[in-house]
């Protein structure tokens, strides 16, 4: 039978400002009030303010608006301490104070949560905080090369748009890290390649301070010579990425040292590549670690798999406890590094493998190890495949360490129709100022 075509209905989106009252914070920290009883999440709105906004996204279930005015403001909004607050990107939350913002983002947790596992019963464990300003050990800038002005933007990203903030300083940066800002404006400027730079890395690490730039275009004496003088006088080190893969990351001169950081209150010293994830606030994964630990309840006799392991941040402090770690890692490069970290920590009970996780791994030959406990610590997309095969593991106990508590919800209801029963769930404050939502939740089996 032929069928007749219709046209989907689209809703129209206009520039019609619309007046609605914020109820919560969600998960992101956006304000969420509700036009004719869908869903509107608005940036920068806060819970019981009336707000004025512009619709700019039409899904079937929500909307996403722009904030206008604010009408009645929160008796809980403060003034922004950035004077970058209105443009750039970052940040969304430092129009609360801090303590308030680690207490709506807990309240938002559990609540999506405990939707999730149907579970009054959760043991919800104290958050681990963080200082406010200041915290952040690594960064990446974005570089643009604006042709109608005919000037070098260096920044982050507006809200908004794909267009760049040009930032003078960043109140959440590691103040070694900040005022490297304006010098490193005034080194583009010089520059043959500063068309052709993509972003530029800052880390502030035990090692040292870190430069990485993403160059589009070999480098040319004159630009070699600018960045060794601007390496010497702020007593720093570069490295160059030709490539999008950190694979390709080189070292400026080969005078340029290695980078490393301390761990666990100085017992491990961890080398990584310059362009490799490591966590961008130290003292919080020194917090998260431990925690991990604690609630694995780890005894002599215990084996743990490590997954997602990087280059073992977890798993060297795991090791120090247990009878044996299994670390696995999908990039190659990071196994190779937490191989050499282990063996520079003098840990010889853990042992490190490549492995696509998203493939069923349950019969590749570490995986035939009878485990006792896991910790898992996936990227933001999450590990829904991963846990489809977990359960055949039928370990005791799992660590889900999460960067987004809409996947860690997603993967929790498979948890729990696997058998596991989500028991503990913590908040972690790693990124204080934003809306970003890093936990912890305990699941035995049952």
């Amino acid at each position: 039978m032929a069928q007749i075509y219709k046209a989907k209905k689209v809703q129209k989106i206009t520039n019609k400002a619309v007046e609605i009252t914020i109820e919560k914070l969600d998960h992101q920290g956006l304000g969420l009030g509700r036009l004719d009883g869908k869903v509107v999440f608005v940036a920068g709105a806060l819970p019981a303010e009336r707000v004025s906004v512009n619709i700019i996204e039409q899904k079937k279930q929500y909307a996403k608006a722009t904030l206008r005015k604010i009408l009645t403001p929160s008796a809980r909004r403060i003034e922004p301490a950035c004077p970058h607050y209105a443009t750039c990107g970052g940040c969304s939350l430092q129009i609360l104070d801090s303590e308030v913002q680690a207490d709506y983002k807990q309240t938002a947790l559990f609540s999506l949560l405990q939707h999730v596992s149907k579970n009054d019963d959760i043991n919800i464990a104290e958050p681990i905080l963080s200082q406010p300003w200041q915290y952040r050990r690594t960064a990446r800038l974005s570089v643009m090369f604006d042709r109608k002005a005919k000037q070098l933007v260096f920044g982050f990203r507006e809200r908004h748009s794909k267009s760049l903030v040009a930032i003078n300083e960043c109140l959440v940066l590691e103040p070694a890290l900040s005022v490297l800002i304006q010098p490193l404006r005034q080194l583009l400027a010089r520059l043959t390649v500063r068309r052709d730079l993509g972003h530029i890395e800052l880390l502030s690490v035990d090692s040292g301070v870190i430069c990485l730039f993403r160059i589009l275009k070999p480098l040319k004496d004159k630009d070699q010579y600018l960045l060794q003088a601007f390496a010497s006088e702020h007593q720093l080190s570069i490295y160059l990425q030709p490539e999008p893969e950190p694979e390709s990351v080189v070292k400026l001169t080969p005078e340029t040292p290695a980078a490393w950081y301390k761990l666990a209150d100085g017992e491990f010293k961890l080398s990584f590549t310059a362009g490799n994830f490591i966590q961008v606030n130290p003292m919080v994964n020194n917090q998260m670690v431990k925690q991990a630990i604690d609630w694995l309840e780890l005894t002599p006799e215990d084996s743990v798999l490590d997954l997602f392991c990087g280059g073992g941040n977890f798993s060297l402090p795991l090791a120090r406890l247990c009878h044996s770690v299994v670390g696995v890692e999908g990039v190659d490069g990071m196994v190779r590094q937490a191989q050499a970290n282990a063996i520079a920590n003098n840990v010889a009970n853990a042992q490190f493998y490549q492995a696509d996780l998203s493939a069923d791994f349950s019969k590749l030959p570490w995986a035939k190890t009878s485990f006792d406990k896991v910790l898992l610590d996936p990227a933001r997309a999450g590990a829904a495949e991963t846990v489809q095969y977990l359960h055949k593991l039928k370990v005791k106990k799992i660590v889900y360490v999460s960067c987004n508590p809409a996947t860690l919800a997603r993967d929790s209801k498979l948890l729990m129709e696997k058998h596991y029963k989500l028991t503990r769930l913590g908040m972690i404050d790693m990124f204080p100022q934003t809306g970003h939502v890093e936990s912890m939740a305990l699941f035995e089996r049952v």
